[in-house]
């Protein structure tokens, strides 16, 4: 299964955060670095299944970052047991 943790104390921004889970994810090079590319991938290249562990996500989550775990939470529902994101 693969496992992809986002620290988000150590994440400075939203280019971060992509940098951190293409290169964990294993995407392609090219990568897009916005919300339809990261959809995309979840949904139709990446390996599954898999868990994404979001570290020190301040909740509630705004600004940023919330639009990027606004589609994590869609694939969650779209890819039914597939993918997992676990908030610790």
């Amino acid at each position: 299964m693969l496992s992809i943790v986002l620290d988000f104390q150590r994440l400075a921004d939203r280019q971060a955060l992509y940098a951190a889970f293409s290169e964990q994810s294993h995407c392609p090079p090219g990568f897009g670095n916005n919300l339809d590319a990261l959809w995309d991938w979840i949904t139709g290249g990446m390996a599954l299944p898999a868990q994404i562990h979001l570290h020190h996500l301040p909740l509630p989550v705004e600004g940023q970052f919330a639009p990027v775990i606004a589609v994590f939470e869609e694939a969650v529902q779209a890819l039914e047991g597939e993918l997992h994101l676990i908030r610790d």
